[in-house]
């Protein structure tokens, strides 16, 4: 290796630092100023109010067990892939 770097020397434009009266500083609001409307604020207004005020367990609903709400689809899931494939191989075979 020659010991030289791959990269050249002169910063690239978008590096260049900016002295520090160019650059705005974070500053406390005014009483008197009006908060900013955004589409994001609109929205999380929006989301506020369609949220459930109790807890998502609190629905009084006896969910069923684990093993059915995840078996259950497994096992239609395989039946209907049984149908499929016995539906294709019996117009295969003609």
């Amino acid at each position: 290796m020659s010991g030289t770097f791959a990269l050249p020397s002169s910063p690239h434009p978008q590096q260049i630092t900016r002295p520090d009266d160019e650059v705005p500083l974070p500053r406390p609001v005014e009483v008197d100023e009006r908060p900013v409307d955004s589409p994001v604020h609109a929205l999380q207004q929006k989301l506020m109010r369609l949220e459930p005020q109790g807890e998502a367990d609190d629905s009084g609903e006896s969910k069923l067990p684990g093993w059915l709400r995840l078996g259950l689809p497994l096992i239609m899931s395989i039946s209907l892939w049984f149908v499929i494939i016995q539906f294709i191989g019996v117009f295969w075979a003609k």
